[in-house]
């Protein structure tokens, strides 16, 4: 058994996260060659992507409810299983009943390993570590994305060849669910949890205000990400390639926002200063992105700019979590809310940008990143005197108060 919040256990648990994000992402390269299978509209090939995060959209809060109460390995094992199960119904799947069940499948298995993961890795970690942890697992979607994007995409365009996208992100989830017995198990010395819990959650602000801001950084982060593409290449005259190529850059300055936050915090910077400067960086990189002014070159500089900042934004939010809940008994009920928000956004963030994809358009684009940020910054706990750092929540749920 690997020891709990050794390093380790935290990049099995990245591996976990990284990979639950594939099973959205994996049938985004290869949608096309799905719709033509069975008949798809639009519409309908739109649900087929969308059924995994729909899932944990709805049911995280519940799902973090059943965390606290049989515990995060257990969760993770068969959010494992779930995936496996769904990959292998994808991968058989001859009529479009068992190829959406199977996708619901999966969606189960999102929902277990992604809120069972991070509330691992806040229950098996504390101070400058737990922060590091926690910067770096807020990076696990980026990096799932460009992996599975770059991995799938091959296979587009070559008859059933797509279904292999799900044979080989089967084999790996029957991997991890044979990692599972590595990861350690919750103290036996706990009390059985009931449904009171969620109450205990829910009936305090805090946790709402972690998770309001980190449903903004969602919603603003997916939905500029998900239209970049499409974006540049109807605004510049660019060959698709090319303008994908540019989002997967900027992913890797996700990435690097995400994992700064931790080392930041703990060399000594302020988290109510690291929350500014992440600001006044989305905010330059978003307006900057969709002015009708900035050239070709100006908006790669700009996504860039925007994605280093969403990171740390990110980052910071996610490090405010284990503050929020009430108790360290109800973390997979207050990380299940906070998910249930971020899924909410990636849900929204998507439509609400592609709509806007018009002439004229960009003043709603600006200002979707100018409320966005806002909601961001203003519910963190770090805009008055007494405020804490994140850093000095040895005792997580002392640090918010009880709301």
């Amino acid at each position: 058994m690997l020891r709990p919040g050794s390093w380790p256990c935290i990049i099995l648990l990245y591996i976990y996260g990284m990979l639950a994000t594939s099973l959205v992402t994996q049938a985004v390269p290869i949608i096309g060659d799905i719709a033509q299978r069975f008949g798809l509209s639009h519409t309908m090939s739109g649900w087929v992507i969308s059924i995994p995060s729909l899932i944990t959209a709805i049911g995280a809060l519940l799902g973090g409810w059943l965390i606290d109460r049989v515990g995060d390995k257990r969760v993770i094992f068969a959010g494992s299983m779930f995936a496996l199960v769904g990959n292998i119904g994808v991968f058989f799947s001859h009529s479009l009943g068992m190829l959406f069940f199977s996708r619901l499948l999966e969606g189960v298995g999102y929902l277990s390993l992604t809120v069972g993961a991070v509330t691992m890795v806040m229950r098996t970690t504390s101070g400058p570590r737990r922060n590091i942890a926690i910067g770096l697992w807020t990076s696990h979607t980026a990096v799932g994305i460009g992996l599975t994007l770059s991995i799938v995409a091959p296979l587009a365009g070559h008859g059933d060849q797509w279904r292999w996208a799900f044979g080989g992100h089967a084999v790996l989830m029957a991997l991890l669910a044979l990692a599972a017995p590595l990861l350690p198990a919750k103290t036996g010395d706990e009390a059985a949890r009931s449904l009171s819990d969620i109450w205990e959650v829910v009936k305090r602000r805090a946790p709402y205000r972690v998770a309001l801001a980190a449903g903004a950084s969602a919603f603003i982060q997916t939905g500029i990400m998900a239209a970049l593409t499409v974006y540049l290449a109807k605004t510049f005259s660019i060959p698709i390639k090319t303008a994908a190529g540019i989002g997967t850059v900027a992913e890797v300055f996700v990435v690097i926002g995400c994992v700064a936050v931790g080392h930041l915090l703990k060399a000594g910077l302020g988290a109510r200063l690291l929350a500014l400067v992440g600001g006044l960086t989305v905010l330059a990189g978003g307006i900057g992105l969709y002015l009708p002014a900035t050239a070709l070159s100006g908006a790669a500089v700009a996504i860039c700019t925007f994605s280093i900042g969403i990171g740390l934004l990110n980052g910071l939010i996610w490090t405010f979590v284990p503050a929020a809940a009430p108790s360290l008994a109800t973390l997979g009920v207050t990380s299940g809310l906070v998910s249930q928000a971020c899924y909410l956004g990636v849900l929204l963030g998507p439509p609400a940008i592609f709509s806007s994809l018009h002439p004229g358009g960009w003043t709603t684009r600006v200002g979707y990143v100018l409320i966005a940020t806002l909601l961001q910054l203003a519910p963190l706990p770090i805009w008055t005197r007494k405020a804490r750092q994140p850093v000095a929540a040895q005792n997580a749920h002392q640090v918010l108060g009880h709301g």
